[in-house]
């Protein structure tokens, strides 16, 4: 089994810790957290490919939380919740959930609904590739293919890559990236995007001192350049 990420957030330390170790014990690679505040800042360096959230934290709100982390992830998002109200569960769906799960709950049956759901992401994204002139992204394997050789790449560098690609030969602002990357909420700026591009680049260019595929158009941004550029199968 894949050591998937499985971020946990819940006010109450002792669920924290009895998810923790159900998914561990399947194999999973968890971290948890007790705050919105603090999950926001999680999700940016963890970077799970599953939550578990709370509708009800400290002071806070998770619907909400869901909510805005939507602009920064696509991971599932289950909630758990003592919650059992139609409207509650409606709008915890409505607002970026993937799945409800009340408390008190089964962790075998949490588990199974965990499972289900990256199953369902690895399935979704099996075989889709992106094929530029040169260069392929492979959505399942978060790769980029060069000259049979394949490059493995870092959650974030691989969503800046595959978000010019799908804008393959027009300048894509700095903003524009910061905001789909990293999201409102981050306490990280807009600088940190030329850090990841500059990693980017000594993975992919023959000369990462003068790249020749993502060129920076001063003063706005970047553009990932390729002729015939085309999509492949999904």
């Amino acid at each position: 089994m894949d050591s998937h990420k499985i971020m946990i957030v819940d006010d109450d330390p002792q669920i924290c810790e009895i998810v923790q170790a159900y998914c561990e014990r399947d194999g999973f690679i968890t971290s948890y957290c007790h705050s919105g505040a603090e999950a926001m800042k999680l999700l940016a360096s963890f970077e799970p490919d599953l939550i578990v959230l709370d509708v009800l934290l400290a002071n806070e709100n998770g619907i909400d939380w869901c909510k805005n982390a939507r602009s920064i992830t696509n991971a599932p998002i289950v909630f758990l919740s003592s919650r059992e109200e139609d409207e509650i569960k409606i709008s915890a769906l409505s607002n970026g959930g993937d799945d409800y799960v009340t408390k008190p709950f089964s962790p075998g049956v949490l588990m199974a609904k965990i499972k289900a759901h990256l199953r369902r992401v690895s399935t979704g994204r099996r075989e889709q590739l992106l094929e530029l002139q040169g260069l392929t992204l492979d959505f399942n394997a978060q790769s980029v293919i060069m000259s049979s050789e394949t490059i493995f790449l870092s959650k974030k560098e691989f969503s800046l890559l595959s978000y010019m690609a799908q804008n393959v030969n027009r300048v894509v602002s700095v903003d524009a990236l910061f905001q789909l990357i990293w999201g409102m909420e981050s306490l990280e700026d807009t600088r940190t995007v030329a850090v990841h591009i500059s990693n980017l680049r000594k993975k992919i260019e023959a000369d990462p001192a003068s790249p020749e595929r993502i060129v920076t158009i001063r003063g706005t941004g970047y553009m990932l350049v390729a002729k015939d550029a085309l999509q492949a199968r999904t």
